[in-house]
């Protein structure tokens, strides 16, 4: 039996570079939309992370500080709250993702194949438009999102 897949953008959409999660997962493949399930959740929580039943691999994606702005972070979900905490990059939520992901690990929902994927982020005001490198960025953070979502749905993954 495949895995199942769900990806969670988190951001606003009007908070300018905060919503790129939301962009780089608006128009994924079809194939991807078909066999997965695609949140916008906002603020992730650890409540967000718990219950899934077993096989079910979660996709986090968001907006950082940190990293250079259009830079983009490919890791396992559990090793975000070390990064977070030694101050590499930080979350733009009232709730780091890095303490929520800490939460939900705490209790043994944090999986194996749980991946996050964060893209650099430099303005956080109101509006709409990203600047302009994080807008550059979209294109390759869906294509990350799309890769990791195949790599977990191909027939031959392995179990998790």
């Amino acid at each position: 039996m495949r895995a199942a897949v769900r990806i969670l953008a988190c951001g606003a959409s009007d908070r300018r570079d905060d919503g790129v999660a939301l962009r780089a997962v608006s128009d994924l493949p079809a194939d991807i939309r078909s066999r997965t399930t695609v949140e916008r959740v906002g603020q992730l929580s650890a409540e967000q992370l718990v219950g899934d039943g077993p096989g079910v691999v979660r996709i986090v994606v968001d907006c950082v500080r940190g990293l250079a702005a259009g830079a983009i972070l490919d890791l396992p979900l559990a090793d975000l709250p070390r990064l977070e905490a030694a101050g590499s990059v930080t979350s733009t939520h009232a709730l780091p993702i890095g303490q929520a992901v800490a939460l939900a690990a705490a209790v043994g929902a944090v999986r194996l194949g749980d991946r996050f994927i964060g893209i650099g982020g430099a303005s956080f005001g109101e509006g709409t438009e990203l600047t302009p490198p994080v807008a550059a960025a979209v294109a390759t953070a869906r294509r990350m999102v799309t890769d990791q979502a195949r790599r977990v749905l191909s027939p031959s993954a392995i179990p998790r």
